[in-house]
């Protein structure tokens, strides 16, 4: 056992307990894509074969990272492990092979305007490595972002005018609520014990109760990936870092007043720029689209959403495969789960009936206050309904289970139970 204070704090941030062997691989990775990425400043057609060389060289350490047999204290540490193993990987495959088809380099686009590409040794370096490191959009420089940034981390994001002790305050009111809360969701799934034999956790529950516990699921998730970024977004503003580089993670997703905001716009952006980017190369190799600017029309936007959601799904059962991989063959969940895949694939379904059914019907029939109302009630409607599949997965796959920590201590169950132990 570590020193109790350490282990709150890596129940709090699981990047803290990533084992230490795994560490070099991940930077060689990353070291690799920076490189690659330096290459194309000096023209995307030159040095293609070293860009083609290095990549499985750097898709292998990735994968190593991930998959490699390094011990791990839990298995949502695990899970972290393998999702960055899937974007490294990507980003890599984006920037290698895709760049062979779009050969246009993102740029920086500083106070509305756009930057040239960078021509000095140092400043292709810093380019490398902001898009290298770049999620969403943002940049580490202030007033700048990439010319690919969603508007709501651009146009919307208030914290491009804030200052750094409003953003810090800010910072730290809001750790203490997505502590609160996910002391509330974790007490709320450990008051049960949960059979991992049972491929159907959830939906084998009453109604009500699947609607609660999907809940739970997808209010952990979006604590899971705000509460560290809080942390981390804090300590670099406070170490100099501008509060414009760290705009907020996800954009109030619970106020989603249709499947299609909550998809575009609301949820966490983090795969958008490599799922856009590979999905528009296999739809260009497939020519279902063709490099313009045009927009789609609805036949195309469909199947560039299907693309999108099974690449969204492929990643997720290689993510839950890491897991998987360490239990037994008695519980142990098949590759291709159909749980994953009726939840990604169903998404498309979902935003084809918004766009041809419900949205019609309420511009025909209702007046224009309702139409809010409606769409907001059938996305949430919809959202619980397919989220109770993935559910099953994320249940089935033990991220439940009594060793899962996370909270370092309970606030609820101390002040209900006494029990204010590590759980």
């Amino acid at each position: 056992m570590g020193h109790p204070s350490l282990e709150i704090l890596q129940a709090f941030l699981p990047a803290l307990s990533i084992p230490p062997r795994a560490i070099p691989s991940v930077s060689i990775g990353f070291t690799i894509l920076i490189a690659s990425i330096f290459s194309t400043t000096w023209g995307n057609d030159r040095y293609i074969l070293l860009r083609l060389a290095l990549a499985p060289i750097a898709i292998y350490f990735f994968w190593d990272f991930g998959y490699g047999l390094y011990p791990t204290p839990t298995r949502g540490v695990e899970v972290g492990r393998a999702t960055v193993t899937a974007y490294g990987m990507m980003r890599i495959i984006e920037t290698t092979f895709v760049g062979l088809l779009d050969k246009k380099l993102p740029y920086w686009i500083k106070d509305g305007k756009e930057v040239p590409l960078p021509s000095t040794l140092m400043d292709r370096l810093a380019y490398s490595v902001d898009l290298a490191t770049s999620l969403r959009g943002n940049s580490w420089f202030r007033g700048t972002s990439w010319d690919w940034a969603p508007k709501a981390l651009v146009e919307y994001s208030p914290t491009w005018s804030m200052s750094r002790t409003r953003f810090v305050v800010g910072g730290i009111a809001s750790l203490v609520q997505q502590f609160l809360a996910l002391d509330v969701i974790d007490t709320i799934i450990k008051s049960r014990t949960w059979d991992t034999t049972n491929a159907y956790p959830i939906t084998s529950l009453p109604i009500h109760e699947q609607v609660m516990f999907a809940t739970c699921v997808c209010v952990q998730t979006f604590l899971a990936i705000t509460f560290p970024y809080t942390f981390f977004s804090c300590t670099f503003v406070l170490l100099g870092s501008h509060p414009s580089s760290w705009p907020p993670m996800f954009d109030k997703p619970f106020t989603a007043s249709s499947l299609g905001e909550f998809w575009a716009r609301r949820w966490h952006a983090i795969f958008r720029r490599v799922f856009e980017r590979l999905s528009s190369a296999i739809l260009r190799i497939l020519s279902v689209v063709q490099h313009t600017n045009a927009p789609l029309d609805r036949t195309r936007r469909t199947i560039r959403a299907i693309v999108v959601f099974s690449l969204s799904a492929c990643v997720h059962i290689l993510v839950m495969h890491r897991v998987d991989s360490t239990r037994g063959e008695e519980d142990s969940q098949a590759f291709l789960d159909p749980s994953t895949v009726m939840f990604f694939l169903s998404q498309p379904l979902g935003l084809v009936v918004e766009g041809v059914v419900i949205i019609p019907l309420c511009d025909a029939f209702l007046p224009k206050g309702w139409k809010g109302f409606v769409t907001r009630a059938w996305a949430w409607a919809f959202l619980l309904f397919s989220g109770r599949f993935w559910a099953d997965v994320w249940v089935h796959g033990g991220m439940w289970g009594k060793g899962e920590k996370s909270v370092g201590f309970s606030v609820v169950r101390g002040m209900k139970y006494g029990n204010w132990k590590m759980v």
